[in-house]
């Protein structure tokens, strides 16, 4: 079975990507009900982190057979080895329509991703800030027949006034879970994503795309131009997947670390397979070592609270996780 990953890498320091960001953001705002983080410097900031995430595949899943990076406006990483044959990179002009370009929306490049020439049909979904921790089989991820193993975290049902409260990433989240209830008349809303590196099944996303009930939604929201409340999240395809008995949901849960050592001790102890085979989510990686110790894959994921201390301890923790250069850099 093929395992291709893709990712979506931008570089904010480009000129030209932040003269057209600027422009676009100025030509729509207050006509398109933009999320409030839609355009935070930490939803685009480039801290690194996707040389150690390839370094992390290199070191952790040899087995995978492609790597695809997807960008736009012609930004290619200045360090990445574009000739190796694993390496592919692939512009969003080339898999988006025409009239959603230019895009600062990391959801509607998501629902394009099955366009991207010659992907395998079991595919890998990772942003630049996730990592392999330790050496994992292609079991992790599918099982035995190709179904995807998708971990979830506990959620619940947010009534509108607390939904209203919530993050432009919770209601994206709810939006889908109440899509995917509706259409098969079940309840999806205890399923939410763990925020990790998820598994795809490729003809099973463009099914979904093409389902009559939410295809007008999906060719929206590819031609939003920045995030929006008003979207599905790519969890959406994970729990289409699960409706049509094409893949098996696993709980994710981290591992506690709190004052409470014996009620912690006992917990770790009762939940010790989930937690051995959960993602851990840290924006600081202050304080946070020992839980990524045991982690097989983890996620340093950027937010506003991120100022440059916290950004360079996050950098030298990589550093010092993946220090040895591998075949995907020059």
């Amino acid at each position: 079975m093929k395992i291709d990953i893709v990712y979506l890498w931008v570089d904010d320091t480009d000129k030209n990507w932040r003269t057209e960001k600027e422009k676009w953001y100025k030509k729509i705002t207050g006509r398109v009900p933009m999320a409030r983080d839609s355009v935070a410097t930490e939803r685009f900031r480039d801290n690194g982190e996707l040389m150690y995430s390839l370094r992390s595949v290199s070191e952790c899943a040899p087995w995978v057979n492609h790597i695809y990076i997807v960008t736009g406006f012609g930004q290619i990483p200045k360090w990445l080895n574009t000739n190796h044959p694993k390496i592919t990179v692939i512009q969003d002009a080339d898999i988006m329509p025409h009239d959603a370009l230019p895009t600062f929306n990391s959801v509607a490049i998501e629902m394009c991703l099955t366009n991207i020439p010659n992907l395998s049909e079991h595919f890998l979904l990772m942003n630049d800030d996730m990592f392999f921790n330790k050496k994992l089989s292609p079991l992790y991820f599918y099982t035995k027949t190709g179904h995807a193993k998708y971990r979830y975290s506990s959620s619940h049902k947010f009534t509108p006034q607390e939904l209203n409260k919530r993050s432009a990433y919770d209601q994206t989240i709810f939006m889908a879970q109440t899509a995917i209830s509706k259409l098969f008349n079940k309840n999806f809303f205890k399923y939410a994503p763990s925020h990790g590196i998820d598994p795809y099944i490729k003809s099973s996303i463009k099914q979904c795309l093409k389902e009559p009930t939410l295809r007008n939604q999906f060719q929206q929201q590819i031609r939003n131009k920045f995030r929006t409340c008003d979207e599905f999240q790519r969890v959406i395809f994970n729990l289409y997947d699960l409706a049509t008995g094409r893949a098996v949901f696993k709980h994710a849960r981290a591992r506690k670390y709190t004052k409470h050592k014996l009620l912690n001790t006992i917990y770790n102890i009762t939940h010790f397979l989930e937690i051995r085979n959960s993602n851990i989510v840290c924006p600081n990686v202050i304080g946070a070592e020992k839980a990524l110790a045991y982690a097989p894959t983890f996620c340093i994921n950027d937010g506003p609270e991120n100022d440059i201390k916290i950004l360079y301890a996050n950098r030298k923790f990589l550093e010092k996780r993946f220090p040895n250069k591998c075949e995907f850099e020059k």
